[in-house]
């Protein structure tokens, strides 16, 4: 494309690119990013790429070098190209990912994904192209939040099942955290506290922090008076 001042500059892209483990490559994402700016006529004027899991848990430094690059108005470029939306988002929900979508949106960076391009900004001179997307990104995202909601209805119904014993649980213990304390800890923590033991030598003894063992003598003298013994409580 030219015009009166010489040929047009190519549009210059960013390139995110992102793998979930080290034993995955990286390499067949940028392939297939770079063809895709070659066939668009584009031009890579940076690129970001990581072997990071995409959950919040974990520090994703070009990610967020990248969201720093997008505020600056010298970042030198206007186009940030995604192998996929999974890919570059680190939410979990698809409305608050496309919600992403649209700040870069806001910060004059336009959004393109390779394999969902019904995703990507469309061109601003596209009116027809950009009510469509408008529409189908309403609906995707109603039924994402339709779909969260009944995945978080499923859960609660399957716990309610899980305590009242009509289900088990995946792996046939009861729900929650284990027990420490077992009837057999209790007796053994009282017999030893009754010998005179102190607390230490009595966690030491059945596994248990001394702190526990003091609340289960505590709970039982209280409980039962004829438990109390040669004991007195002091370390």
């Amino acid at each position: 494309m030219t015009d009166a001042a010489g040929p047009a500059r190519p549009e210059r892209a960013a390139l995110y690119l992102r793998v979930s483990t080290e034993e995955q490559d990286l390499a067949g994402q940028e392939r297939d990013v770079r063809l895709e700016v070659e066939r668009r006529g584009w031009e890579v004027a940076a690129v970001y790429s990581e072997k990071v899991s995409g959950t919040g848990r974990v520090e994703r430094a070009e990610y967020d070098r990248l969201l720093r690059d997008v505020a600056r108005p010298d970042r030198g470029w206007t186009i940030l190209l995604v192998w996929s939306l999974d890919r570059w988002s680190r939410e979990e929900r698809f409305d608050r990912a496309v919600g992403a979508i649209l700040d870069l949106e806001k910060g004059g960076v336009r959004f393109a994904s390779l394999k969902e391009p019904y995703l990507s900004t469309p061109e601003t001179q596209d009116a027809t192209a950009s009510f469509a997307r408008n529409i189908l990104l309403g609906v995707t995202t109603s039924v994402a939040s339709f779909e969260s909601r009944r995945k978080s209805e499923r859960v609660r119904v399957a716990m309610r099942e899980i305590r009242e014993g009509r289900r088990p649980t995946r792996s046939g213990r009861p729900p929650g955290r284990p027990r420490r304390v077992t009837p057999e800890k209790a007796g053994k923590i009282l017999e030893l506290r009754r010998l005179g033991l102190k607390w230490r030598e009595v966690a030491g003894r059945v596994g248990l922090p001394a702190g526990t063992c003091a609340s289960v003598w505590s709970r039982a003298t209280r409980n039962g008076p004829s438990l109390g013994g040669g004991a007195d409580g002091g370390e």
